[in-house]
Order: C-alpha cells, then structure tokens, then sequence
C-alpha cells in the first residue's frame, strides 16, 4: 500500500481545493464553518453514514463511492423541498486506503459538489482498523413553513414516483453476479443506477414552488417499506396497482424473463426516488415528472398492492433494515 500523509496535508491538498467556492467553510481552516440562511427561509439539516461493504462495495472506484455518498444525503434534501446549501464530511480511512484512494474520491466528491452547487464546508478525516466509512452531514434551506413532509397525506390523495424504480437494486444484484443473463447495454445502466444516485432536486424544489400540499420521502429502503413511513406519518393507507409502476427497460427486460425480479423492484432499496402524495388535479399539474401508481385510502397502516391479474394483497413491508 502507498503511504498516506497526516490528517491536516491530506486536507489541504484534496479537500480544501473544494471549500474554496464559499467563504463559510473558511477555507478549512478553522474549527467551524460559519453561514446563515438566506432570508425567509428554514435550514434543512440531514445526515446518513455509509459503511464499507454495508452501504457501497469496498471494490468499487472511490470516485463513485464519493458521488453515492453526497448523492444519497442530497436525495434526503429533495425530498424535503430544499435547496442544498453546504456539507459536512467526516471520513474514516481503513488501513488499506492509500492517498492515491483518497485523492480520487476528493476528485469524484468535488465533482459532484460543483454539479449540485454544494459547498463543502468541513468535517473530520481519522484512520480506523474497522472498515472504511463516511458520514455526511448536508444542510439545506427552504422558504419557512413550505418543507415537504410525510405527514400531509391525506384520503383521496393519489399516489406518484419520479423516475423509475429497482434500478439500483437490481444493479447491486448484478455486480453481486445474481443476475446474469442481461445484454452488456442494460447491464452497465443497472449498475450505473446502483453506483450513482440522481438526487431529484429539482423536482423537490418544484413542488415547494406551486404552494400546494403534498406529502414527499426519497425511496431509499424500498418502495414496500418507505411507503408505510408515509401511512405512520400521516395515519393514512395505501393502494399500489404494480402495473403502474414505472420501470426501465432493463428492469422491465428482467421482469419478461423472471417475475420474481418484481420483490427486488417493490422492496430492494437504493432508487433515490422521490415517492409523493397530493391531490389528483396537482399531481396532474407536474406532468410526465411523475408516474401515478396509486392512491390514499383511509385504511390506517394498510398498503395493499393490486397485481396484474387484478387481485388485491397487503404488501408486505420488505424494506431495508440495519437492525431486522
């Protein structure tokens, strides 16, 4: 292995370079970063930690472990509404990451900061004997009472999804070599899928925008089990039709070959889709955004999943859980 220089050098060669675009980070130069909301708005605050081999493969290039973990972290401001503002890494290096390593990760971190328009503002770098891991603090700002929420939905609400779903995790089950007959063309998209999530950013920002009522949360354990976070929040039911639910075409290419693949799609996780509620004529408002794939009921807790034969079953929840 490369030898790696000390905390404070491998700082100032690769991360300080992306503070330089806010002067709240201070160039990272001292203990704090220092910033205030713009006026009228809230901030958003969010953070998830990412663990080698739990959250991302430890064999996979750093620059796409960097992308998944500011992109999974910014996919939790979208689905509030915000507009991200600045970030706070802290990252704890196993002893088989070299400089080399970290200097790519800088490399597809700063990236993405300067695709989303996020500043790094901070954080903290340490050696571990465990597993290299990452956890990142993003903060965000919304105008003042208008974030997104789980516990707007209501009865007579329908039921929508940005994008499509079980991409990333049909794309992990092809790295894993679960899946293997697949063309090389939908191979490479269900991996990309997995390995970069595409925060929905704008979409989030949209619907804080029309000043109309939604219920919003990014798909990120599974649809089966983040749509009863919405019932919890909100004391409300739901009714899914699987025939709705959008799929890519090499997702779909899978479900033709194998409809086992569908537990994958409803319950894998890793989609970084937002899942949103409203009324009919304001879903319909945002067009080809968003895909209906049901609607609330008044049965509190319940999710009931309409198959293609048109029968009705309680979905089970499936979702991803650290401690199940």
């Amino acid at each position: 292995m490369a030898a790696r220089s000390g905390e404070f050098d491998l700082i100032a060669r690769h991360f300080a370079p992306i503070a330089q675009r806010d002067p709240a980070a201070l160039s990272l130069q001292d203990d704090a970063a220092i910033f205030s909301p713009p006026e009228g708005c809230e901030v958003v605050v969010t953070t998830d930690a990412l663990v080698a081999d739990v959250h991302f493969r430890s064999e996979d290039a750093p620059e796409l472990i960097a992308k998944k973990v500011l992109g999974v972290n910014l996919s939790d401001l979208a689905a509030m509404g915000a507009t991200p503002g600045g970030v706070v890494l802290t990252a704890g290096y196993g002893p088989d990451i070299s400089e080399d390593w970290i200097k790519r990760f800088a490399d597809g971190f700063g990236e993405d900061c300067q695709t989303y328009l996020v500043s790094l503002m901070g954080g903290d770098t340490v050696g571990t004997p465990g597993p290299t891991f990452f956890s990142l603090t993003a903060f965000g700002y919304v105008p003042a009472g208008r974030a997104l929420r789980r516990d707007a939905a209501k009865s007579g609400d329908v039921l929508a999804v940005t994008g499509t779903l079980g991409d990333g995790a049909l794309g992990l089950a092809v790295l894993q070599g679960k899946i293997t007959d697949l063309d090389p063309h939908a191979s490479d998209y269900l991996k990309d899928h997995y390995w970069v999530p595409r925060p929905r950013l704008d979409i989030g920002q949209a619907l804080v925008a029309t000043n109309m009522r939604f219920a919003a949360m990014d798909i990120s354990d599974g649809l089966a089990g983040d749509c009863r976070k919405i019932c919890t929040a909100s004391g409300v039911g739901m009714q899914i039709d699987q025939s709705a639910i959008p799929l890519s075409p090499a997702a779909a290419q899978l479900v033709a070959q194998d409809e086992a693949h569908w537990q994958t799609i409803l319950a894998g996780g890793d989609d970084y889709e937002l899942l949103i509620t409203g009324a009919p004529d304001d879903i319909a408002a945002l067009g080809d955004q968003v895909t209906v794939i049901g609607q609330i009921t008044d049965t509190a807790g319940q999710v009931d999943l309409i198959g293609p034969d048109g029968k009705m079953a309680e979905l089970a929840p499936g979702g991803f859980d650290h401690f199940r």
